[in-house]
């Protein structure tokens, strides 16, 4: 039988769509390369716009069924590779070869902001991305702590000029005033100093080149997140929040800074969302109903097999996220349970994405799950048109 043609090969192609951008891959330019020997054996590169992309493996899988249902195919390679990139406008001065710098922030402290930063710069880290952890929170610098780094950073010279390199771990390139001064010395600092400190931190650390720089914020709406908004053009916010009406009401004030000085806001995640309690009743039948108790609230749950049971209790209350969502027009990108070893990771300095296995964890799964989206909003965001195949 005779071997398919390129042409034939690229034609099946076209049926594989991209989800966020509703078009075909061909279209989009994302094979860039597309080979047929005359034995019917396809080698095909498709190249994603971040290495985060969570329909990943199903649009290979979709690629790969559309080829192998071609007359005369032999063998099918596919290769999934990804260039992340940066958003369209002039280059910046600071920290230039890095493509998107995202602020973490909250309406209020306590939210578990800090901990969500550190996940999803680690569960980007994990799908091969490049990717710094920038902590602004300069009176409770938590980012060496959950890092499992300390130390200060090493100087190097770079043009006659003294640069500070990053602590690296789990992939992550991290800078935070805690490498700086002693764990027990507070720091109290002015609005003016607080923006000269982010403006060091962005144009005198060696960041090199990264896909995303997450920026961990301090609570609130005061002077460094104005810094960070004017010492360089943000691709996005993201908000984290707990499902409580306080936590909520507190987030629209952020949501409202960021939108008078343009920062958009790239979506919301809520932490603390629920306890989920996982038991078993001795003897047990699979199917039937038992009442579980916490506190004062009582659930009726169905039993699994062998007597296994799940129940999930809204300790914090529910549906702060959704609102905030549909009233100010952004994304939840997740929705993170209380889990204890979410706290463990961060006190021990090894956080949970970079611990537990996919499958494993509803709350590792949950932060990596919002890392992808986030990455997917990005991509979005700062889509142009690739390349088409020659």
């Amino acid at each position: 039988m005779t071997a398919p043609t390129r042409d034939a090969v690229l034609d099946a192609l076209r049926g594989v769509i991209d989800p966020d951008l509703s078009q075909d891959i061909v279209s989009l330019g994302f094979v860039t390369r597309c080979e047929v020997t005359d034995a019917g054996a396809v080698d095909v590169v498709i190249n994603l716009t971040t290495p985060a992309c969570p329909v990943k493996d199903l649009m290979r899988d979709q690629a790969r069924g559309f080829i192998e249902a071609l007359p005369g195919v032999t063998s099918v390679e596919i290769e999934m590779t990804a260039e992340v990139k940066g958003p369209s406008g002039p280059a910046r001065d600071a920290a230039k070869g890095v493509k998107h710098i995202v602020a973490v922030s909250s309406g209020k402290g306590g939210v578990g902001k800090s901990t969500v930063a550190v996940n999803l710069a680690c569960a980007l880290a994990q799908t091969g991305a490049r990717v710094g952890l920038l902590d602004c929170d300069v009176h409770g610098p938590d980012v060496p702590m959950m890092m499992g780094l300390a130390g200060n950073p090493e100087q190097i010279e770079v043009d006659g000029k003294t640069k500070l390199v990053p602590k690296e771990r789990r992939g992550v390139k991290t800078m935070s005033i805690g490498y700086l001064v002693p764990d027990e010395q507070p720091v109290i600092w002015r609005g003016p100093m607080v923006h000269s400190f982010i403006r060091q931190m962005l144009t005198d650390v060696l960041w090199g080149e990264l896909d995303y720089l997450l920026v961990d914020m301090p609570p609130g709406t005061g002077d460094a997140q104005l810094s960070l908004a004017q010492e360089v053009p943000l691709s996005g916010a993201v908000l984290v929040t707990t499902p409580q009406a306080v936590a909520a009401f507190d987030v629209t004030k952020a949501i409202s800074m960021f939108r008078q000085v343009d920062v958009p806001i790239l979506g919301i995640i809520e932490n603390m969302s629920g306890l989920v309690l996982k038991g078993k009743v001795e003897g047990g039948e699979a199917g039937s109903e038992v009442s579980i108790e916490l506190g004062s609230e009582t659930q009726n749950v169905v039993l699994e097999a062998n007597g296994v049971f799940h129940a999930t209790f809204e300790v914090f209350g529910s549906g702060g996220a959704e609102a905030l969502g549909q009233k100010h027009g952004f994304p939840v990108l997740g929705k993170v349970p209380v889990d204890p070893g979410v706290r463990a990771g961060g006190d021990g300095g090894e956080p949970i994405v970079s611990v537990e296995k996919e499958g494993r964890s509803v709350a590792a799964d949950a932060l990596r799950a919002a890392a992808g989206r986030l990455a997917q909003r990005l991509a979005v965001k700062a889509f142009s048109s690739l390349p088409i195949l020659d």
